[in-house]
């Protein structure tokens, strides 16, 4: 990551804290940048976010003294940027078939 700039959402799983801090300023939720990068919350830790249990949920917004509405923030975002991911993952497994059909198609038929 190239220090000052935004994360980009296709490698948020392999997030530095330094890239979550970035990305919290850019989401508005900065003033958490600090209490992030102290408990080391790098993009696995946001990705293991979806799996947690209540319990966990509620210890994570207690240690971060976030406020309820900025952790819905978060989760939104999050899953704004998790649903990128996808659409681009998927988007780039249909173009590999159409490519690997067409090369079918071409040894196959020879046109």
């Amino acid at each position: 990551m190239h220090k000052g700039r935004s994360p980009e959402p296709l490698d948020f799983f392999i997030w530095t804290v330094e890239d979550v801090g970035l990305w919290l300023e850019d989401i508005n939720l900065g003033s958490y940048r600090q209490v992030f990068e102290d408990n080391g919350v790098n993009g696995e830790y946001l990705e293991s976010l979806s799996m947690f249990t209540t319990e966990q949920i509620l210890r994570f917004i207690r240690r971060c003294h976030m406020k309820w509405g900025d952790f819905i923030t978060l989760c939104k975002e999050l899953r704004r940027i998790k649903g990128f991911v996808l659409h681009l993952c998927s988007f780039h497994i249909h173009d590999c078939i159409d490519r690997i059909c067409s090369s079918y198609h071409h040894l196959k038929f020879g046109h």
